[in-house]
């Protein structure tokens, strides 16, 4: 593919600066969605919990990720599945930075890290990450604010609410879009007033992340009402527990699915696409892209 333009929506990707790289523009500088492969060396993560644990195993994924045609790893140490509990920093941090620091070493890659711990943060930043990937945009710890200026480095604000532990109690929402848009815009004001530029930002609307199931279906299908807030617009629905409450899908492993929402996303103006099934979302692209021209 040459570019992607946004055919359902006419909302384009947009470009992510992240240190001294500008992500997702190619050589005739057309706008590409980006592939973000999930890394989680965590034992309880929910779809690959306990798989890449060792740093051995993680690199070999990392490896498997990238020939597959991840254009960013997301490295995370610590699980943000619904009802899971915080883990120490100390943990975290042993379990995150020894495999940053051999990404970045092995492959030379665009590294991120999905942490709320501005430890954590500052270590896979010190160690070569590019990115900061932060569940709670930026807001559970204080510190985390001035890391992407101090680094130069892209950031990743979602939406969430409450905690991992606590955030699908009872989601309750007037007007979801609304909502999330609104706050997504309050936090890049802030990093602004911080010195930090919207091409720099990404927004995630936080699927999946204290969200009823229609909340989730509404936010994909309106997905193009966030490219207002002038940012690369970030989708992350791979394998996510709404996709085996949809009629029909209850007994699906949520492989097609997850492709299915990574092309409509792609189609509707996504800059970043996250997702653990590279390849398979990488040639349905290719496929789409084909046929669009």
């Amino acid at each position: 593919m040459s570019g992607w333009d946004g055919r359902v929506s006419g909302v384009k990707p947009r470009p992510w600066r992240v240190g001294s790289r500008t992500l997702g523009v190619t050589q005739d500088g057309n706008p590409l969605p980006l592939i973000m492969g999930i890394l989680n060396v965590t034992p309880d993560s929910f779809h690959d919990g306990g798989r890449y644990a060792t740093l051995e195993s993680a690199l070999r994924r990392a490896e498997e990720l990238l020939a597959a045609g991840a254009d960013i790893l997301d490295i995370g140490g610590e699980s943000s599945r619904p009802g899971a509990e915080s883990v120490d920093e100390a943990v975290e941090l042993a379990r995150t930075r020894p495999v940053v620091a051999a990404v970045v070493k092995a492959f030379g890659c665009v590294v991120s890290i999905d942490t709320v711990k501005s430890g954590v943060a500052r270590a896979a930043l010190d160690e070569g990450a590019l990115i900061l990937n932060d569940i709670s945009a930026l807001t559970f710890d204080p510190m985390m604010l001035e890391l992407p200026q101090r680094y130069g480095a892209g950031v990743v604000l979602n939406h969430m609410l409450g905690t991992p532990r606590t955030m699908q109690a009872a989601p309750h929402y007037g007007d979801v879009v609304a909502e999330v848009r609104d706050y997504l815009m309050g936090r890049i004001q802030l990093l602004a007033a911080l010195g930090v530029p919207k091409d720099r930002i990404a927004v995630d609307p936080g699927i999946g992340f204290g969200k009823r199931l229609a909340d989730n279906y509404r936010l994909v299908n309106e997905m193009e009402s966030l490219d207002v807030l002038g940012c690369p617009i970030l989708m992350g629905m791979s394998r996510k527990s709404f996709i085996g409450k949809t009629a029909g899908l209850e007994t699906s492993d949520r492989l097609i699915p997850s492709v299915a929402l990574a092309v409509l996303s792609a189609l509707k103006g996504a800059s970043i696409l996250r997702v653990h099934d590279v390849r398979e979302t990488r040639e349905a692209l290719a496929m789409v892209g084909a046929v669009l021209g």
